[in-house]
């Protein structure tokens, strides 16, 4: 898993995060169950880096696998 190359796709409801929509990076850290919610979970850097939070470039972002879509596997 580490390695792959997502997409944030976000939540089909309730998405909090709009800004990230469509933002392409590849994954860092990949944790299969975290001590939070027991969901997996994984650490991007996104390729372009862009304005969030106070206009403060972001490059790493940490999400719940369940927000991203895989777009190519790293073996």
């Amino acid at each position: 898993m580490l390695g792959s190359i997502i997409k944030y796709v976000g939540l089909p409801e309730g998405e909090s995060y709009h800004h990230f929509v469509g933002h392409v990076g590849y994954i860092t850290q990949f944790t299969p169950v975290a001590p939070v919610d027991g969901k997996p979970r994984l650490a991007v850097r996104w390729f372009e880096p862009f304005p969030v939070h106070g206009g403060h470039a972001t490059t790493l972002s940490h999400f719940a696998l369940e927000r991203f879509e895989v777009l190519s596997e790293s073996r």
